[in-house]
C-alpha cells in the first residue's frame, strides 16, 4: 500500500464511526408509557383524591385510638378504685394472709380433732369477727369449717351407761364414734376414774355398770395413734389372759 492512501482511509473510517453515533443518538426507542399531558393529570388527581381519603381515614382511626385509650385509661382508674373499695370493706389487704393462716391452721385441727375445742372456737370466734370471712376464696370454706365445728361440740362429751351398754356398743353409737373399734379410748379416758357413778374406775373393759358418768374424749390423731389400741389387743387374747 501506498503511503498516501493511509490518510484517506484513517479519515474514512472516523467519518463512518461519527455517522453511526449520531445515528444511535437521534433514534430513541419508543416509550411504552407515553402519555399526554390530560392522561397525567388525570391520574395525579385521582392519585392525590386516593391519598386525601386515606388521610382522612387515618386520621378517623387515630382519633378512635385516642377515644379508646383515654376510656382504657378511665377503667384503669374505675378499676383501681373498686380494689380499694373491696380491700377497705374486707379491712385492708394486709389482713389476707393471716386470715388464711388462721383458716388453715383451724381447717386442719377441725379435720384432726386435734387440740382441744375452746382452742377451735377461740380461733372460730377471731375469724367470724372479720369481714375477711366474705371474701369469695374464704366463704364456702369459712361456712364449710363452721359445719365441722358444729359436728365437733355437738359430739357427747359424756356418757351414762345405761342397762347392757358394752364400751364397744358405747363407742359406735353416732353421736359418740359411730366405730366400735373405738371402744378402748373410752375405756382410757375413764380406767383410773369415771366423772361419777360406781365403782369409780374402769379396771377391766368388759364391765362397766348403769349410771356411770364416762368421758367421751374428742377424736383426734393422737388418741388414733395411742398405745391404749395395743394394750387392747391384750384384752381381746383370751388365751393370753388365761396364761396370765
Amino acid at each position: 500500500m501506498k503511503f498516501y492512501k493511509f490518510p484517506v482511509l484513517l479519515i474514512a473510517f472516523f467519518l463512518m464511526f461519527s455517522a453511526k453515533i449520531s445515528f444511535a443518538q437521534e433514534v430513541e426507542p419508543e416509550d411504552p408509557l407515553d402519555m399526554d399531558e390530560e392522561v397525567w393529570e388525570a391520574q395525579i388527581n385521582d392519585l392525590t383524591a386516593k391519598k386525601t381519603e386515606l388521610t382522612t381515614k387515618l386520621a378517623d382511626l387515630q382519633k378512635e385510638v385516642d377515644e379508646l385509650t383515654a376510656k382504657s385509661s378511665a377503667k384503669d382508674v374505675e378499676l383501681r378504685n373498686a380494689e380499694d373499695a373491696f380491700w377497705n370493706e374486707l379491712g385492708g389487704k394486709s389482713g389476707y394472709s393471716t386470715f388464711k393462716n388462721d383458716l388453715e391452721r383451724l381447717e386442719k385441727q377441725c379435720r384432726t380433732k386435734e387440740g382441744s375445742q375452746d382452742e377451735a372456737l377461740k380461733i372460730f370466734e377471731s375469724l367470724s369477727s372479720q369481714r375477711m370471712k366474705c371474701h369469695p376464696e374464704f366463704y364456702n370454706r369459712f361456712l364449710a369449717v363452721k359445719k365441722c365445728l358444729d359436728g365437733w361440740y355437738k359430739s357427747v362429751p359424756e356418757y351414762t351407761v345405761q342397762k347392757g351398754d358394752y364400751l364397744f356398743m358405747i363407742a359406735a353409737k353416732k353421736e359418740v364414734y359411730n366405730n366400735k373399734h373405738m371402744w378402748p379410748v373410752i375405756w382410757e379416758a375413764n380406767e383410773n376414774g369415771v366423772i361419777s357413778g360406781r365403782p369409780k374406775t374402769i379396771k377391766n373393759p368388759h364391765l362397766i355398770y348403769p349410771g356411770q358418768v364416762l368421758r367421751i374424749p374428742a377424736m383426734n390423731e393422737t388418741l388414733k395413734k395411742s398405745s391404749v389400741f395395743e394394750r387392747m389387743k391384750g384384752w381381746l387374747d383370751w388365751k393370753k389372759r388365761r396364761n396370765r
